[in-house]
């Protein structure tokens, strides 16, 4: 890096957006999402991180655990459907609602 900046004054400003995207990806294939470039900054000064157990913690990998139906629709179709449209979804969200059609079948 330091021959970059010596050599291409601009290296820098090429190398820390690069870097910034490649770690939000590694951060996704993990699991971490990070909603804006304003929320990442903002990590810096955090000192606590409380969770809860909802079973992302544990496990890792996000799971719909209810499904509530509104008036006229039949769970299984509303199931189907979603799951469907999320199939080969690489989000985790999505991942979870693909998921949750192939278990109801």
């Amino acid at each position: 890096m330091a021959v970059l900046i010596v050599v291409c004054p601009c290296a820098l400003g090429l190398a820390t957006p690069t870097a910034i995207m490649v770690g939000a990806g590694r951060g996704a294939d993990l699991g971490i999402l990070i909603k804006s470039l304003d929320v990442l900054e903002r990590t810096r000064d955090i000192t606590t991180v409380v969770f809860d157990k909802t079973g992302t913690l544990t496990r890792g990998k996000l799971t719909v655990t209810d499904v509530i139906v509104g008036e006229g629709l039949e769970e299984a179709e509303l199931v189907g459907r979603a799951g469907a449209a999320e199939a080969n979804s690489e989000h985790p969200i999505g991942r979870a609602l693909g998921a949750l059609g192939v278990g109801k079948r």
